[in-house]
């Protein structure tokens, strides 16, 4: 008896051993396969790194040997630093290029090449020889504001729409006949400015002094006026022939969109907000979060109020040749107003309309 509680006593002491070794193999292994994980890990994360690093330089020294000289750029960002730091821009990039003593630089704005030319023979390479390369305007904020989503021929990149409005422009506004169709407006309003100029000579009050800039806008803003809406003025104007309040609004809004700086007398900054060094232009992911150079504050702005006066002025046109009370083409709105299709319907869409009377 004791005997067989002996032998049942060892035979679960090897069972115990037994499963102890097993248990022990099953952990080795175990620890085996969780190193050659970790390894593993470590070894496709060291190898991604060096992928990621080869593909970020590798392009990049490629082109380099592809690309004129210029300033070594930070990642991403490129020189959009230096850039914030020295305006005006175009004097900083004018003198990189005397301090490096070239003709043609590159200057990388983020994920754009700039490439800067003050060589005649470089600039006619540009201009001549690749014009069909060279020849479309860069997609920038303010040009898109100013046309309304790249709708008229000035500021619309190199497209369909762009040719179709630069046929409209060239056949029906800029021809010779037309030309000649609108010249008794442009004779009218050159009899105003000298008028003008002369109350401004006869005032008392300002010593006979005239302010040629002011005379000057007063005339082209009077003359656009006169041969697109057939108006001089929006409302009233003043007495002595100047403009009134809402005419100098509108100049200024123009020249706003299309010249950066404030007019302070007859010393201005004259840079042009669209095609400027924006830098929503050069990381357009930034555009709904920031505005950093205020470009699309000012260019909204601006925009708001010249379409301001003429939106009201275009609606009322159309409504009145939809309803027939209005017959004969005075000045270029009825031109683009109606122009029609082969099939008859109108060639230009209201939007198209007023993007093309902005600029």
């Amino acid at each position: 008896m004791y005997g067989d509680i002996t032998a049942v006593g060892s035979g679960c002491q090897k069972v115990e051993e037994l499963g102890c070794a097993k248990e022990e193999d099953h952990c080795s292994r175990g620890e085996a396969v969780g190193v050659r994980k970790k390894n593993l890990d470590l070894g496709s994360a060291v190898g991604l790194g060096v992928a990621a690093v080869c593909f970020a330089t590798v392009p990049w020294k490629i082109n380099a040997n592809l690309l004129p000289p210029g300033p070594k750029p930070s990642p991403f960002i490129g020189c959009l630093p230096q850039m914030l730091r020295n305006k005006p821009t175009f004097r900083w990039i004018h003198k990189l290029m005397e301090e490096m003593n070239v003709e043609i630089m590159c200057i990388r704005l983020g994920n754009v090449h700039v490439i800067s030319v003050t060589s005649p023979e470089i600039s006619r390479e540009f201009l001549r020889r690749q014009d069909a390369v060279f020849a479309s305007r860069p997609v920038c904020l303010p040009a898109d504001i100013a046309s309304g989503g790249y709708l008229s021929a000035a500021l619309s990149p190199m497209g369909d729409q762009w040719k179709k409005m630069r046929k409209v422009l060239t056949s029906e506004v800029l021809s010779t006949s037309r030309h000649h169709w609108l010249h008794d407006k442009r004779v009218e309003e050159a009899d105003h400015l000298i008028r003008f100029v002369y109350n401004q000579c006869m005032n008392s009050a300002t010593s006979g002094l005239v302010n040629v800039r002011v005379a000057a806008q007063h005339f082209c803003g009077n003359v656009i006026r006169k041969m697109i809406f057939n108006k001089r003025f929006f409302e009233r104007g003043i007495e002595d022939g100047g403009p009134g309040v809402e005419e100098e609004e509108h100049v200024n809004a123009l020249f706003t969109i299309l010249f950066q700086g404030r007019l302070q007398g007859l010393v201005a900054t004259v840079l042009s907000y669209c095609y400027s060094f924006c830098v929503s232009d050069y990381i357009p992911c930034i555009r709904a979060i920031l505005d950093l150079d205020g470009h699309e504050k000012i260019v909204r702005k601006a925009t708001t109020s010249v379409k301001k006066y003429q939106d009201p002025l275009i609606d009322k046109r159309i409504k009145k040749w939809n309803d027939g009370t209005k017959t004969e083409k005075e000045d270029i709105l009825d031109i683009l107003i109606m122009l029609k299709q082969t099939d008859g319907t109108p060639l230009l869409s209201r939007e198209e309309v007023k993007a093309q009377i902005v600029v």
